[in-house]
């Protein structure tokens, strides 16, 4: 078979040098070998460069800028990458052999679709399965009205498209800056999806998702820009705008949901019944009965 789709991938990293290698490895391990890997690195201060130099592999191309958050980075990467189309993979996950070729082959199945989402898993530190995302449908872009399903390990987007499409690059969207990308580029293109697993997110407490959610401000905030500059866009609203009272009240069950995680009992329940007030169906979301459960949860830790 001859490979004629060429694939850049981009690693936005910061001090993840201990989880690194493993997922530059996980890359250069593909069953597909018609790609570039792009690693951008944010000002880090570990061995992230000696890393990467002794990998010694002319399929990478290594840059390293001034911290300006993943928004930046990966936007850095986005403009120097050569592919015919372009993904992203973060520094602490990985890419299972199959992802490229699987890539691969949907896009000719969808005659070189805009947009490309690929199934994936999450883990834990065991590799233990939390659970996974594999049954996304074809051109439903209702599937961001209720948070953002999508990883950015999985989403492949044609190169035309990331020219008028990047992230949002104020830090203070840091976190959700995917979710309001996806919104813009779905309010212009449709969706195609591949369900087969290809790729694996860890779940850790040292993620940067998660240490940086320890301010209920920035998570609030986070949810309050994400709406904001996505319904900028003309597009956005056209699409999405009966939508707007749901998506802003699964934006508060985001914030009830990680407030639970970090063990924030009262504020998290605080959030989820803005969440119900704001949408009264919320008693049917499994997104309702997760948060109780982590409430319930970090209950009984403390209480032991």
């Amino acid at each position: 078979m001859q490979h004629n789709i060429f694939f850049s991938i981009i690693i936005p990293t910061f001090n993840r040098a201990s989880f690194l290698h493993k997922t530059i490895q996980s890359v250069l391990s593909q069953n597909y070998e018609n790609f570039e890997l792009i690693i951008v690195d944010d000002g880090s201060t570990d061995n992230t460069d000696e890393i990467i130099e002794k990998l010694q592999n002319s399929q990478i191309k290594y840059f390293k800028i001034e911290n300006s958050e993943r928004g930046f980075a990966r936007n850095y990467g986005v403009l120097r990458a050569k592919g015919d189309y372009i993904t992203f993979l973060d520094s602490d996950d990985v890419l299972l052999p199959n992802h490229f070729s699987n890539a691969y082959e949907s896009i000719l199945k969808y005659h070189k679709p805009p947009f490309l989402h690929l199934g994936y898993e999450v883990v834990n530190n065991n590799d233990k399965l939390l659970f996974k995302v594999s049954k996304l449908k074809n051109d439903n872009i209702n599937i961001l009205i209720r948070g953002n399903p999508l990883s950015c390990n999985g989403c492949f987007m044609r190169a035309d498209v990331t020219q008028n499409f990047l992230f949002n690059e104020d830090r203070n969207l840091a976190g959700s800056e995917d979710w309001e990308l996806w919104l813009r580029v779905l309010s212009h293109y449709s969706i195609k999806t591949d369900n087969r697993i290809s790729s694996r997110m860890y779940n850790h407490e040292s993620r940067s998702v998660v240490q940086s959610l320890g301010q209920e401000k920035n998570l609030v905030l986070r949810k309050e820009l994400t709406i904001q500059y996505a319904f900028r866009d003309e597009f956005v609203q056209q699409n999405f705008g009966k939508y707007h009272k749901i998506i802003d009240a699964f934006g508060e069950s985001y914030v009830a949901l990680h407030l639970a995680i970090l063990g924030e009992k009262s504020r998290s329940l605080f959030y989820l019944l803005k969440f119900m007030k704001k949408y009264p169906l919320a008693i049917f979301s499994k997104r309702l009965y997760v948060i109780i459960k982590c409430i319930l949860l970090n209950f009984f830790i403390t209480h032991k």
